[in-house]
């Protein structure tokens, strides 16, 4: 008799951090579609990027989504991060912020 097992698959939640010292990334890999919260911290409107790209993990990635945006003072924007399935890692990038850096007007995180 033979018994044929497969890996234990595992699962990493999203997470964002600050990236690049200018940008924010959230990544997560196996894991279910969720929302990432966009925060603008100053009292100006923000004008900036957003990117989302797939992978194999460890493996160079695509982009597959991308847009522009403008939230306004104290608002916020929920835009979301579509589910990532074993071995696929899937990324959102906040980049190219105006008028500063996108980590001194905007705060970025996933809604849990």
């Amino acid at each position: 008799m033979f018994f044929v097992f497969s890996p234990p698959v595992f699962a990493t939640a999203t997470q964002c951090g600050i990236h690049k010292n200018s940008e924010w990334r959230c990544a997560k890999d196996n894991f279910g579609s969720d929302s990432i919260r966009i925060a603008n911290l100053i009292n100006r409107d923000v004008s900036f990027k957003v990117g989302r790209w797939s992978s194999t993990c460890g493996k160079k990635g695509a982009e597959f989504s991308g847009q522009s945006l403008t939230v306004k003072p104290s608002s916020v924007i929920v835009t979301n991060l579509p589910e990532a399935v074993a071995n696929q890692c899937i990324e959102l990038f906040v980049f190219d912020c105006s008028p500063d850096s996108c980590t001194k007007t905007l705060a970025v995180s996933p809604i849990q």
